[in-house]
């Protein structure tokens, strides 16, 4: 650990979450000295995915320490009280459990920065499949495309014609949406828009909720969001081929992508060091670099390692849990929300769940089920279910996870998650076929707050990333984010001249 103490670090990133990685390889080509820790024994931090080993120390470890993000974590285990199928769980190595499962729409910003940065040869994306609704015991197909629509025979003539009306509306361009009468958008709620102005009946209004992703009750939701987000639905849907419009990375989403990415920055001469976090900075003891180095105009900032070890950096970047309090800064007042999350082992792969996405289409690995589950009014907020297949890798062959989430401040939302848990289970006739379930609370921004880009600074070299909404879709505001901090530490001439995430290929590609 002396030669770390020896170097002057360019930029000190702490914890290996999605910012942090992405950061991490867009520095990879600069030439600066750059060290990146993580106070966690694997990659991933916020975004990571885990064995089941690693899920339980997890669970011990919040108990023990106090994280903006994560609260209230339990572990529960059916098949050893009985209660689950003879079946047993595969070797803790065999699962890949993700702490914020996202997909990735087609048409987002992510995607070509992946294929530009050249990392995109270290993944394998697979399909986002069908959405469906479930209520009143039955799951209900949501047609994606206006096409799905006139060709769904469940639907009235009255019903296709009211959806259809409303689709095209969804796809007028966006300088024509925002003119005129249609300014009115920001003021009504989506509920009140579709009964008012399309004349779509209640019982059409969930899956139109589905399309948008909404994290919040059609009567809450505002209806110019509403329109982004099933507007990017739309866009989306066959830009990789038919039937589908989204893609998860296989082997555990944006953990995976997270992993690939700090692996691209060590190829980049990034030295990482796992299991070791930062304890304390001094950002106010003005220590001056050494005669000689680069930057030398730009005081230092004295870092101590969990283990003890001081390091001096130019430049310090994390997250809120990942970077210690600097002494005279103030935190910036964000409103946030709750989302209960759980994450189930099904002794079942579920395979019914995956039809091809079109006739010639491929056969996807992750479906999506909004879950109504008759609340009063139907005024709570809806609860989603991301089924992953066995084909993602996340766990042995044979079974496939269940990802559940709903926005939520009640803690009675555990229970009504596993509830959604078991009435899906049983309507798709695999009763009795959960084998463990994770359960948490994550905390973050909500959906359609005002995000804080560029991130915050603690101190002109002391860079915070924002917490992250915690949305079933990847925010673009993430790379916006990454892009912003790329730029402040490269400097405003050197970042002119440069572009973000966009590399030649190198003459050997990463091996893993």
């Amino acid at each position: 650990m002396e030669s770390l103490s020896d170097d002057v670090w360019d930029v000190v990133i702490t914890g290996t979450s999605i910012p942090q990685s992405l950061l991490a390889l867009a520095l990879s080509r600069s030439d600066k000295k750059i060290l990146h820790v993580d106070r966690h024994s694997y990659y991933g931090g916020d975004d990571a995915g885990l064995s089941l080993a690693d899920a339980q120390a997890w669970v011990e470890d919040l108990r023990q320490s106090t994280s903006r993000v994560f609260k209230d974590a339990s572990i529960s285990r059916f098949a050893e009280d009985g209660s689950g199928p003879p079946i047993s769980l595969g070797p803790s190595r065999s699962y890949t459990l993700s702490l914020s499962p996202q997909i990735i729409y087609a048409k987002s910003e992510f995607l070509p920065s992946l294929v530009s940065s050249q990392i995109h040869t270290q993944l394998e994306f697979l399909a986002v499949g069908s959405l469906w609704v479930l209520g009143d015991g039955q799951l209900h197909k949501i047609p994606s495309t206006r096409e799905d629509v006139f060709n769904d025979e469940s639907l009235s003539m009255k019903d296709k014609r009211g959806l259809m009306k409303f689709l095209r509306y969804v796809m007028q361009e966006e300088e024509e949406s925002t003119t005129g009468s249609e300014k009115g958008n920001t003021s009504i709620s989506l509920k009140v828009a579709l009964s008012t102005k399309f004349k779509i009946p209640d019982s059409l209004q969930a899956p139109l909720v589905v399309l948008a992703l909404s994290p919040i009750a059609a009567d809450l939701l505002p209806f110019d969001k509403a329109l982004a987000r099933i507007r990017r639905h739309m866009r989306s849907m066959g830009h990789f081929g038919q039937g589908f419009g989204a893609v998860v990375a296989k082997y555990g989403g944006t953990a995976e992508i997270a992993q690939v990415a700090c692996r691209a920055g060590a190829v980049g001469g990034g030295v990482y060091l796992l299991g070791h976090g930062l304890q304390d900075l001094d950002a106010t003891s003005n220590t001056p670099a050494p005669q000689g180095t680069d930057g030398g105009d730009i005081s230092l900032i004295e870092c101590t390692l969990s283990n003890g070890t001081r390091i001096r950096a130019r430049y310090v970047v994390g997250n809120r849990d990942d970077i210690p309090a600097v002494k005279g800064a103030t935190e910036e007042v964000v409103s946030f929300c709750t989302t209960w999350r759980s994450v189930n082992v099904i002794a079942d792969p579920l395979r019914s769940m995956f039809p091809p996405t079109s006739d010639n289409g491929p056969i996807p690995a992750v479906a999506i089920v909004l879950v109504d589950d008759g609340t009063p009014h139907n005024d709570q907020n809806p609860i989603y279910l991301q089924i992953h297949s066995e084909d993602t890798g996340e766990c042995p062959a044979g079974q496939c996870l269940i990802y559940a989430s709903v926005v939520s401040e009640d803690g009675s939302s555990k229970d009504r998650l596993q509830a959604a848990v078991r009435g899906f289970l049983d309507t798709v006739s695999a009763k009795d076929s959960l084998l463990w379930s994770l359960s948490y609370r994550a905390v973050g921004p909500g959906i359609f707050s005002t995000s804080d880009y560029p991130p915050p600074r603690k101190h002109s070299q002391v860079i915070l990333f924002p917490p992250k909404p915690q949305d079933v879709a990847f925010d673009d505001g993430i790379l916006h984010a990454v892009n912003e901090a790329w730029q402040v530490i490269l400097g405003p001439e050197v970042a002119a001249n440069s572009t973000f995430l966009r590399f030649e290929e190198r003459e050997s590609e990463i091996e893993d």
